[in-house]
């Protein structure tokens, strides 16, 4: 009885694993990868949608789908609470 218990629990991890994995968007890794994307933000669901697990998006995620899920200028103009402001280094 106890090896069952344990391989259920072993189960249930691989399979919410997987689910964690999935879950994670390739648009994430495009906000995650721009150079001027807030390190703090980098893997927070929260810089395009409401509440913690996707679902509704934000006002930037909606901005973001409509420049075609890329990070423009424009984008990072109208949204500087998402990314850290150019520096003379970037010039």
């Amino acid at each position: 009885m106890k090896q069952r218990v344990q391989l259920f629990f072993l189960v249930c991890f691989i399979v919410l694993a997987a689910v964690a994995a999935r879950s994670k968007p390739a648009f994430m890794d495009r906000y995650n990868r721009d150079p001027m994307a807030k390190t703090e933000l980098h893997n927070k669901c929260t810089v395009c949608h409401i509440g913690r697990g996707g679902g509704e998006r934000n006002d930037f995620g909606e901005a973001f789908e409509d420049a075609g899920f890329r990070i423009t200028p424009k984008l990072r103009a109208q949204f500087p609470d998402k990314f850290e402001r150019e520096t003379a280094e970037r010039h």
